[in-house]
């Protein structure tokens, strides 16, 4: 039998034992390579974790001030709306008041005329009555001015009239 050599075998003990030594060096540098880079996945998974989390945040963030954004310009629309409606509403008042305003004036013109009318033909009737109770002629130089002032009230009368139902059919189409 064939043995081997004590300085084969010494050699091979030595490199065995070189060849562990060295296999345990990278053994422990692979080791620490592996916690660094363990460590670092672990900071980037905190990491990814902590950008999700904003994200999920900024998202909540817009929705709720585009909601709210929303939500303020539908109190600004309806705030509009209701001045408008208000605006509206006042001045179909003020335009009633107005339209009362002028059938009262219409009213008061049409009561002052006539008034006047009667007054006139009153002076009239008297000027008449003295005339024929006292034998005493007017000259026909006044007798054109009476008719005068009691055809003037009958146009008025008339002209009176006219707009009055000129302005009931303008009422009328609006």
């Amino acid at each position: 039998m064939r043995g081997y050599t004590r300085s084969e075998v010494e050699a091979f003990k030595e490199a065995a034992a070189t060849a562990l030594e060295e296999a345990k060096v990278e053994l422990l540098k692979l080791t620490e390579e592996n916690k660094a880079l363990s460590g670092k996945y672990q900071d980037l998974k905190n990491l990814e974790e902590t950008l999700k989390a904003s994200v999920v945040e900024a998202q909540k963030g817009a929705e709720q001030t585009i909601n709210n954004s929303k939500k303020e310009a539908e109190l600004i629309i309806t705030s509009a709306k209701q001045k408008r409606d208000d605006v509206i509403e006042e001045k179909h008042r003020k335009l009633a008041e107005l339209e009362t305003r002028i059938h009262e004036l219409e009213f008061t013109r049409k009561s002052f005329y006539a008034r006047l009318k009667s007054e006139l033909e009153s002076y009239l009737k008297l000027m008449n009555q003295t005339e024929s109770d006292s034998s005493i002629k007017i000259e026909t130089s006044r007798e054109p001015n009476r008719n005068r002032i009691a055809k003037h009230a009958e146009h008025t009368e008339h002209a009176e009239h006219a707009e009055h139902v000129q302005h009931d059919n303008q009422t009328n189409t609006e």
